[in-house]
């Protein structure tokens, strides 16, 4: 007996999804035909792979996520021997995201040794916020995307973990007295909502003194001396200053980089740039 691939792959997606429609539209089938493949599944492995009991949500059983972790590395297989075979460099092409504060600092040196080692492949960069370039890679509309940790486990790479610092320009005095000033992005910038709960905890005043929809704005404002921001270590420019623990500031906890593809690909691109990724942090 031989385990379909379709078959998997179709299970797959109702594993992430635990919702057969949904799983539906990400592999082009009916829910119908799911429902089958599953069935079929089911009957070759003789295991009930999800529990959809009445009123409870579905949910993978202990065979299933069993049956889970080997899919997975058979879909990749699949992929890394139609890529093995269909590489050619001069036709290829590679689209990476990530944020824009590690596209400004150290995204450039990254991109400048992978161009050295594929100087035929066409780059495409994406900056965006975290979670919108993960709803990418998972759409395949990226390959890679270099992000803080976003608590997946299915196509994560661990890269570093970087230290998160309270960054200032070169003049700005920081007064316990008054409110503390500070520039970030909106709310959903992870070190935004890191840094207001380390000012909260200790019961430190502050003021929004600059709102930003992109990094360059409150970059701009370090530089400015209008305020303070909260920012990991390898972002960092020559011109700012970390403040310590000694201006009454409360110490903020590292951030955690990792490299997202998506779970049932693989591409030696991807593998290379995530190793360069690692060297260069």
């Amino acid at each position: 007996m031989l385990l379909d691939l379709d078959h998997l792959r179709s299970f797959a997606a109702a594993a992430d999804t635990l919702n057969f429609s949904e799983a539906g539209i990400r592999v082009g089938r009916v829910q119908s035909a799911i429902s089958a493949q599953i069935k079929a599944l089911e009957d070759m492995t003789g295991e009930v792979l999800f529990d959809r009991g009445r009123g409870k949500p579905m949910a993978l059983t202990p065979a299933g996520e069993k049956l889970l972790a080997h899919a997975h590395k058979m879909l990749r297989l699949n992929a890394a021997a139609l890529s093995d075979m269909r590489q050619n460099d001069e036709r290829r092409a590679f689209r990476v995201g990530t944020t824009e504060t590690y596209a400004l600092s150290i995204f450039p040196r990254m991109l400048a040794l992978f161009a050295s080692r594929y100087p035929a492949v066409e780059l495409t960069v994406i900056c965006g916020t975290s979670p919108v370039l993960l709803e990418a890679v998972e759409r395949r509309e990226l390959d890679l995307a270099i992000v803080t940790d976003q608590s997946k486990s299915e196509g994560r790479t661990p890269i570093c973990e970087d230290e998160l610092v309270w960054a200032a320009g070169s003049r700005l005095h920081v007064d316990e007295n008054t409110p503390l000033p500070l520039a970030f992005m909106p709310v959903g910038c992870e070190y935004r909502r890191r840094a207001l709960a380390a000012l909260d905890d200790i019961g430190r005043p502050w003021r929004m003194a600059v709102n930003s929809l992109s990094p360059t704005g409150v970059r701009a404002a370090i530089r400015a001396d209008l305020a303070i921001s909260a920012m990991p270590v390898a972002s960092l420019e020559k011109d700012y200053r970390i403040l310590s623990e000694d201006t009454g500031l409360p110490k903020l906890e590292s951030i955690r980089i990792c490299a997202y593809s998506h779970p049932e690909d693989a591409n030696t691109l991807v593998d290379d740039f995530v190793s360069l990724a690692a060297k260069v942090f």
